[in-house]
């Protein structure tokens, strides 16, 4: 079905190319922030469910 609207496009391949590239840089950024980030942020992270519940049986 949308196969022929695509034939129709001059550009198509060029999407399809900026679109992988698109997505291989935010991974790519992402797998940097992941290594990245501050231990201590990321445990702190870890525990704020656990801290609002806390909060929340303490009152």
């Amino acid at each position: 079905m949308f196969s022929k609207y695509f034939e129709s496009v001059e550009w198509y391949g060029i999407f399809a190319i900026a679109t992988m590239i698109l997505f291989v840089i935010s991974f790519i950024v992402m797998l940097i922030w992941a290594f990245r980030i501050d231990k201590k942020k990321l445990e702190e992270y870890n525990n704020l469910p656990l801290e609002n519940n806390k909060n929340f049986q303490d009152e």
